[in-house]
């Protein structure tokens, strides 16, 4: 066999193998970023996924950490997305025994009776004076006060409107100079895109101290 003949013969030889190589590279390139994006697509998998279902629950949120001074606690809240997507909760929201705790915490010390009165009176917009000491540095906070319960309710309801299973009960251990009747309606009318879900809870009128 002459050298050309088997140049001839040996030609398409060599073409087939480079056609092979050639589309085996390009699945493997494909594949490659296939995977890549299935795998973006699994580290984009959100917290609240990733929590087990679980039963009906109550949270009492003024005995976590949804604060971090006078800010959000954005941990927190992304914690609780999850939980209340994954099963039926109830929030406790207004916890009067504890409220005064994460007012302290945020900046806003006094005596509780005072704390709580400035809280509640503040946030239903209501006009009030400082008139005893335990008031004075509270009365000049008031904008901040508003400010920083303001960010948690709206916080609250933003929750809720994610998580339809979602229920919330205003105010528990009300109690005289507790203001938990100012303090919860004026919560409630700020609820209202979920306030079908939303229970007031028991208050202390003020003709009742």
């Amino acid at each position: 066999m002459t050298k050309k003949k088997l140049i001839c013969l040996l030609l398409p030889l060599l073409l087939l193998m480079v056609m092979s190589t050639g589309c085996q590279y390009w699945d493997n390139l494909t594949n490659s970023g296939s995977g890549s994006s299935s795998n973006s697509g699994s580290s984009s998998t959100t917290q609240a996924e990733q929590q087990p279902a679980h039963g009906p629950a109550t949270v009492n949120l003024m005995q976590r950490t949804p604060f971090n001074g006078r800010d959000l606690n954005p941990a927190f809240w992304k914690e609780m997305e999850g939980y209340c997507l994954a099963g039926p909760t109830q929030l406790v929201l207004a916890d009067l025994n504890a409220a005064p705790d994460q007012m302290t915490r945020a900046g806003f010390p006094g005596f509780w009776k005072a704390q709580l009165y400035a809280l509640a009176t503040t946030y239903a917009g209501m006009n009030w004076s400082p008139s005893v000491i335990d008031l004075r540095d509270l009365y000049q906070q008031r904008g901040d006060i508003n400010a920083w319960w303001s960010r948690y309710v709206g916080a609250i309801v933003q929750l809720m409107q994610k998580a339809p299973q979602t229920t919330a009960l205003i105010i528990v251990n009300d109690g005289p100079d507790r203001v938990g009747f100012r303090l919860g309606p004026a919560m409630q009318a700020q609820m209202g895109s979920v306030a079908g879900r939303v229970t007031l809870g028991s208050t202390v009128h003020e003709s009742q101290y």
